[in-house]
């Protein structure tokens, strides 16, 4: 279809948007541009005298900010020193009160030591990388015709490479997520949803059905609300057993896979009186996916405490503890190079230092469809 019948183009689209015909074949090639990388001298020419080259008459610089999801794994910075300690002072058990029993003429010991019980963890293993980006001033200035826009593309240029930090802060967050998660498998701190459900009723949902369910759906979100109640209590359920840990709800960090948490609003709440009655009642983030985009509910890891590779499918939600993993960022330094005087030139390096960590310790716990 040649521009001068694109008319017929705009009669069929609209016929079809009004509902006056059917729906069908749209030719878009005549009407969507792609995009063609390199300007052409014959190509590229007004349609009158079909001579003079067209000019650029507008630049837009595609680039978008983008927020790491995980940010609020970030517990803390610090820029000085290298090693992070972590100190936990036992509870101490109780022991006799003999003030009810004293005996005439002897006497009770108020000498006695009962030192603390204290655990130290030192968290030292660091991720040192580095971005770089490479401005030529000679070249760039033939691009573009302002000052303006040249800035603009250089803007372009640096907010891209502070997007490079953002998804790699991003990925490694999941990486430390994703380990915690394979630390709990075979433990109780992993809940099979299914497993359970299924056992308590008698049915025999799978994976697959379980989403499609409405009965099971709000039993998975009272059974997971019924955690974050539970882990408000001194226990070490939900632990590595080494001591007991309590998790106060503000402090409770809660992230749920986007598949689960559509399907509990679809199946679930339409039809609920009350939406509270039906909602996890905490602040979650939404995650579309643990480890790789096409497997969204699985991941396959080597694990740090045994490098046992560890492969788990069907996660829909985790809740830990604040402190139980993240990241201490120590160091992001950002330093130019001099202008190269010869080839006219200059190197921006983002210099990135984090230590994530998981402490087995604190409370965690991860949800299946298993």
């Amino acid at each position: 279809m040649t521009t001068d019948h694109i008319y017929t183009l705009v009669n069929a689209v609209n016929q079809q948007a009004f509902g006056a015909s059917a729906l069908a074949v749209t030719d878009a090639s005549s009407l969507v541009a792609l995009g063609n990388v390199v300007l052409s001298s014959s190509a590229n020419t007004e349609a009158f005298l079909n001579t003079l080259l067209q000019r650029i008459g507008r630049t837009i610089m595609g680039y978008r900010r983008y927020r790491n999801r995980l940010g609020d794994m970030v517990l803390n910075d610090f820029e000085y020193g290298a090693i992070l300690q972590k100190i936990k002072v036992h509870m101490p058990d109780a022991i006799d009160d003999p003030s009810y029993d004293l005996v005439d003429g002897q006497s009770i010991d108020p000498w006695t030591v009962y030192k603390p019980d204290v655990d130290q963890k030192l968290f030292v293993k660091r991720t040192p990388y580095m971005f770089a980006q490479t401005i030529s001033r000679k070249g760039l200035k033939e691009a573009f015709t302002s000052v303006e826009q040249m800035g603009g593309f250089i803007s372009a240029v640096m907010g891209e490479m502070r997007n490079a930090v953002e998804v790699a802060l991003e990925n490694l967050g999941r990486t430390t997520i994703n380990n915690f998660i394979a630390e709990a498998a075979g433990t109780s701190r992993t809940v099979n949803l299914v497993t359970e459900y299924n056992a308590a009723t008698g049915a025999t949902l799978t994976a697959n059905t379980a989403m499609f369910n409405r009965e099971f759906l709000a039993y998975a979100i009272r059974r997971i609300n019924e955690t974050f109640d539970m882990m408000q209590s001194m226990t070490s359920l939900y632990n590595d057993g080494s001591v007991e840990r309590f998790t106060p709800r503000e402090d409770v960090r809660v992230k749920m896979l986007s598949a689960f948490v559509r399907a509990a609003e679809t199946v679930v709440q339409y039809s609920a009186f009350h939406e509270a009655l039906v909602s996890v009642d905490n602040t979650f983030e939404v995650m579309p996916f643990w480890q790789a985009a096409q497997t969204p509910s699985g991941i396959n890891v080597t694990r740090a405490s045994d490098e046992q590779a560890t492969q788990i499918s069907n996660i829909i939600a985790i809740a830990h503890d604040r402190d139980a993993l993240g990241i201490y960022q120590i160091d992001e330094e950002i330093q130019t190079t001099p202008l190269n005087a010869k080839a006219l030139y200059y190197t921006t390096y983002n210099h990135q230092q984090q230590l994530w960590f998981n402490d087995l310790s604190e409370n965690f716990v991860v949800f299946t469809l298993n």
